[in-house]
């Protein structure tokens, strides 16, 4: 089927009409009809009327040159670019969510297995810290608008890997295996320790004082009652208000991420913040600040082992979903510029945005938390954060230095 067609069929009966009448209206290439396709994809999910219902027709039709279908095209590009550029408004906009198919839980036999981040591209031409992936439990039950993860996993049910303890104790993981992270296929804290996950985790890094686990949530989740290892990080991705809102649909909100985190704390955990994935949206320049502002005035620095900073980045498997799905969203309302074989916001775009954040923390926090830019282009790094690295290995080895450091400091039991 062609690509255009793919997207096509998940329009309503009116749209698919609509469309197809065009196409016998004017000459289109394949590509051409699948750019139109993508575009009134986009429109429907920006909650945008359809270009076809506003397209300068008579001026297209009176052309003599046999080229109608290339002017179409070309006032649909203009029109696109004018929405893309500058800052999303959200001021009007209020999505209808889509709630995901009710996930049931099962236990998995799946094996415990380290993988790598999947993140990265060839030649270093983003900066990777090479993070060391355990899936142990896979999918997610919230609704993220942005989310690659149901790309990967379609069926209705969240996998949590059985006896994953004995699974893990029984693993060799390698002097290269220093930071492992779960939270790439579902949320860390998603299911707490309903099947003994965070308990297996907790007996691992008892194990491997040597090794770094890094949890990742959107959750309020409470399983502070426990303690947990030193090396044992609880992170959380931290958005601005309007976005939490308007597109991380079923988390929790800013406020009860950062009092859940306020709970590791108090229990004795090392926390962790990633302001990701930032949107460039009307508001943002005051939003992203006071995220820095909450942290620095409900953690001191010595409580802080990391920060990283990024943006919204899709590949065209991700693109291709979201528009299939079309669910109301307005992140790919945006410059969807080349970047490493992805399409992220341009580079002066980011700059802006990160500079912002980053300089919104005071010298204190700059100086003693490893703030990183999480899978940019190297060229940020020196007029961002005022440092930069040759190579994705060298990023790694500071970034181990500052977490064992942040850690252990000088009680370091190896």
């Amino acid at each position: 089927m062609p690509a255009a067609e793919e997207i096509i069929r998940t329009f309503s009966e009116e749209e698919r009409e609509r469309i197809q009448a065009l196409f016998s209206r004017y000459h289109f290439t394949e590509s051409q009809k699948l750019e139109i396709a993508k575009n009134e994809a986009d429109l429907r999910q920006w909650k945008e009327p359809s270009f076809l219902l506003s397209a300068g027709y008579e001026a297209i039709d009176s052309r003599k040159d046999g080229r109608k279908g290339d002017a179409f095209v070309k006032e649909m590009r203009t029109h696109m670019d004018d929405l893309r550029k500058g800052e999303t408004d959200y001021s009007s906009f209020f999505p209808s969510i889509h709630p995901r198919p009710k996930y049931r839980t099962v236990a998995s036999d799946d094996p415990a297995v380290l993988g790598r981040c999947p993140c990265p591209v060839d030649g270093e031409k983003t900066r990777c810290c090479k993070l060391t992936t355990l899936d142990a439990v896979s999918q997610c039950a919230f609704s993220c608008s942005y989310c690659s993860v149901q790309a990967f996993y379609s069926e209705n049910e969240i996998h949590a890997v059985r006896n994953l303890e004995e699974k893990l104790l029984a693993l060799n993981p390698g002097p290269d295996v220093w930071h492992i992270g779960t939270g790439q296929a579902s949320d860390s804290l998603l299911l707490g320790d309903d099947y003994g996950t965070l308990s297996a985790l907790r007996s691992f890094a008892e194990k491997h004082p040597e090794i770094v686990i890094e949890l990742k949530s959107k959750s309020s989740r409470n399983v502070f009652a426990e303690k947990y290892p030193r090396n044992m990080v609880f992170t959380w991705s931290l958005n601005a208000p309007t976005i939490v809102e308007k597109e991380e649909h079923l988390t929790a909100s800013l406020e009860k991420r950062i009092g859940n985190a306020e709970r590791a704390r108090d229990s004795g955990c090392l926390v962790g913040f990633h302001i990701h994935p930032m949107v460039y949206f009307r508001g943002w320049d005051e939003e992203y600040p006071r995220i820095a502002q909450m942290i620095t005035e409900r953690f001191s620095p010595d409580e802080v082992c990391m920060i990283s900073i990024g943006t919204l980045t899709f590949t065209k498997s991700v693109l291709r979903t979201l528009r299939e799905r079309g669910e109301e969203s307005k992140v790919l309302e945006m410059e969807l510029t080349p970047a490493a074989g992805k399409f992220s916001y341009p580079l002066d775009v980011k700059r802006k945005m990160f500079s912002t954040v980053y300089r919104a923390f005071p010298e204190e926090f700059r100086k003693n938390v490893f703030f990183y830019l999480c899978m940019e282009d190297p060229s940020l790094w020196l007029p961002v954060l005022g440092r930069e690295y040759s190579s994705d290995r060298e990023f790694e080895a500071d970034m181990k230095r500052h977490y064992l450091g942040k850690i252990w400091g000088e009680s370091y039991p190896l």
